[in-house]
């Protein structure tokens, strides 16, 4: 028996909790996928896999956690089947806005313009860290991936983020930009 037929479908309890979690589930689903499009086609599929029960058991996983996993293992997917397409290094910055942030000016714009810029794998883990709120070790169970690899792409990323921050004319920047992005961390996880 596949572990699909071995799973349960969501009860009415979890289906209200995937509902919760689909503005979430839609910008992460838009930083892997790397625009709106493809990001909604993905959310799609994955949806209704979890909804019958998804790939893998729930059993001992915070529900969040479970549904991001899910996400990223049907996007995983996809990239084998050559459904998705993956937008290497650059992203739709629009994507990256928190929700209800589009109109909150320039400090979200420039984050999410640098988030664009980062490569798809560190993208994913600084922002299930950062903008999320997720712990490294939820980040690496969503992402399928060692501890110490995730640890590792989330230090790039910042570096990256720091470093596009910092020109000439903007010498130490970076190191508030990085600030705002864990102001913004704090502020989203109250």
């Amino acid at each position: 028996m596949t572990e699909m037929a071995q799973t349960q479908a969501l009860s009415k309890t979890e289906r209200n909790k995937l509902i919760t979690l689909l503005p979430r589930l839609r910008r992460f689903a838009g930083i892997l996928a790397g625009n709106r499009d493809a990001a909604d086609a993905l959310l799609r599929a994955a949806s209704k896999k979890m909804l019958d029960g998804g790939r893998q058991s729930r059993q001992g996983l915070a529900f969040d956690v479970w549904a991001f996993g899910e996400l990223q293992a049907e996007w995983l997917a996809g990239l084998r089947e050559q459904k998705y397409p993956r937008l290497q290094g650059q992203g739709d910055a629009v994507t990256f806005l928190p929700a209800g942030a589009s109109g909150e000016g320039r400090k979200f714009r420039d984050i999410a313009a640098v988030l664009a810029r980062l490569p798809p794998q560190q993208r994913s883990a600084a922002l299930l860290v950062y903008g999320e709120g997720f712990s490294y070790d939820e980040a690496a169970r969503i992402l399928d991936a060692p501890l110490h690899t995730v640890m590792a792409r989330v230090s790039r990323a910042l570096g990256l983020f720091i470093a596009s921050a910092d020109g000439p004319e903007r010498a130490g920047s970076g190191e508030a930009k990085v600030e705002q992005l864990q102001q913004t961390k704090r502020q989203m996880s109250r």
